[in-house]
């Protein structure tokens, strides 16, 4: 329970101590919300609280049941494409399936309720469309739960089509 804990520390003191060497594209908005579809299917707010800082909560479905995830995201232009940059981050996700209304691949059939929680890394692109309001993007994110049956989630990819308010 401490290394998980420790990395995660150890990461987020790295991800601001480092110089930031472009500075994300200058934003006339703060908000952005939409949909992602892959591994799961949801949807997604993203709040800017700096040019290059956002928290990005998460809210979808998987193998029948909800999980819910806040993430802190860092972006940085790709400065030979105008439009397109890509972000890394971490945080924190809780999921839950409830009895008899689905399966888990990890479990044998259902007969109680089944909660995971556990921390997440994300990594991901994101271009602005012809520089209108609208943002697709596409996400790799592995998380870790503290829950002793399920372990690390590797394979959760996702598109994202976005709309910026």
């Amino acid at each position: 329970m401490r290394f998980p804990f420790i990395v995660v520390v150890t990461t987020f003191l790295l991800m601001f101590s480092l110089p930031s060497e472009s500075m994300a594209q200058l934003r006339d908005y703060n908000t952005m919300i939409g949909m992602t579809a892959g591994t799961n299917i949801g949807g997604t707010v993203k709040q800017f609280f700096s040019p290059q800082s956002a928290v990005d909560l998460l809210v979808y479905r998987r193998w029948k049941g909800w999980v819910a995830a806040a993430l802190y995201e860092h972006h940085l232009d790709i400065r030979e494409l105008r439009g397109l940059e890509w972000y890394f981050g971490g945080g924190a996700h809780y999921g839950m399936w409830k009895d008899g209304k689905g399966e888990p691949p990890w479990v044998d059939p259902i007969d109680q309720d089944y909660a995971a929680f556990g921390i997440d890394a994300i990594v991901g692109l994101e271009y602005n469309i012809n520089r209108s309001s609208f943002y697709v993007g596409v996400y790799w994110k592995p998380a870790y739960n503290f829950t002793d049956f399920t372990k690390l989630w590797e394979d959760e990819a996702a598109f994202t089509l976005r709309y910026a308010l």
